[in-house]
């Protein structure tokens, strides 16, 4: 298992685990969402608009704005007049199935660590991907972590290191012996300025599985 920490050896005990939520837990291929509204006449660029270089995204990311006013000003951005249904059918078009077996690992890690889930997600995701989930499985998604913690909900988003900080500080949290699993540089990079350690899960897990790289955790 490669873990890495700036500050504290490999030999530590790992008693918390937070993981990622997209491209950890459950797959997302951006370029779907940006071909689908392609198709729609919106041309968005690259998903790193999704991903924090753009305000109204990251406002709807922490909750800052309500669904319909965020697809009002997408519209006016974007100069078109999607429906609420058309602009929903291509948002969640990155959102790929949910893999059960991936649950089940978490479930397993459950047993031997505190597991929490903190993740940059808005309403319209999460409706859609917990309806999904709770119609293969019977749970929600909280329903598969000590605690979920989402950034729409939260009012702020990763890299902010206040969120970091939230988890820590309201789960008694150790950060050396706190284990951080995300595909994003900049939010690894944050996590490790306040000690946590991590795994910085680079392409996400469809690049390399999870319970490949946490082989080593799960009893």
């Amino acid at each position: 298992m490669s873990i890495s920490s700036n500050t504290k050896p490999d030999n530590l005990i790992i008693r918390n685990i937070i993981l990622d939520l997209g491209g950890v837990v459950l797959d997302i291929d951006y370029s779907l969402t940006l071909k689908a509204f392609e198709n729609m006449g919106v041309y968005i660029g690259n998903h790193t608009t999704f991903t924090g270089s753009n305000e109204l995204f990251n406002q709807f990311d922490c909750g800052l704005i309500n669904p319909d006013t965020f697809r009002q000003e997408f519209n006016q951005m974007f100069m078109v007049a999607l429906s609420p249904k058309e602009f929903d059918k291509a948002w969640n078009a990155l959102l790929l199935s949910w893999d059960t077996e991936r649950l089940k690992l978490i479930e397993r890690l459950k047993k031997n660590y505190r597991v929490y889930l903190l993740s940059n997600t808005n309403v319209i995701h999460f409706n859609h991907y917990n309806r999904l989930l709770v119609e293969e499985t019977g749970k929600e998604l909280k329903d598969y972590f000590h605690k979920a913690y989402l950034s729409f909900e939260m009012g702020i988003r990763k890299p902010q290191v206040q969120i970091f900080q939230r988890v820590l500080s309201e789960n008694g949290l150790i950060p050396s012996e706190t284990l951080f699993v995300d595909d994003t540089h900049e939010h690894i990079d944050a996590a490790k300025g306040l000690g946590i350690r991590t795994i910085h899960l680079k392409g996400g897990n469809m690049a390399k599985p999870l319970a490949e790289v946490l082989k080593g955790l799960v009893g």
